[in-house]
């Protein structure tokens, strides 16, 4: 799928839109050298940790495709 990354800069947080049907947004942090992610919309439960942004993305974008 096609990703679309914006940087927010006073968070420190990734938005990424992964293209499923229909496409979801998620965010990905870093917190004391992990990775998480969670679903871009309000009370989304976080996942993780990862050891990677990659790893993240990829968990993310693998959860998405099978819900």
């Amino acid at each position: 799928p096609t990703r679309i990354t914006l940087i927010l800069p006073n968070y420190m947080t990734k938005v990424t839109t992964i293209n499923t049907s229909p496409p979801v947004s998620v965010k990905v942090w870093e917190t004391r050298r992990r990775y998480f992610w969670a679903y871009d919309y309000p009370l989304c439960v976080k996942n993780g940790p990862f050891k990677s942004e990659k790893l993240a993305l990829l968990d993310a974008t693998q959860y998405s495709s099978d819900s």
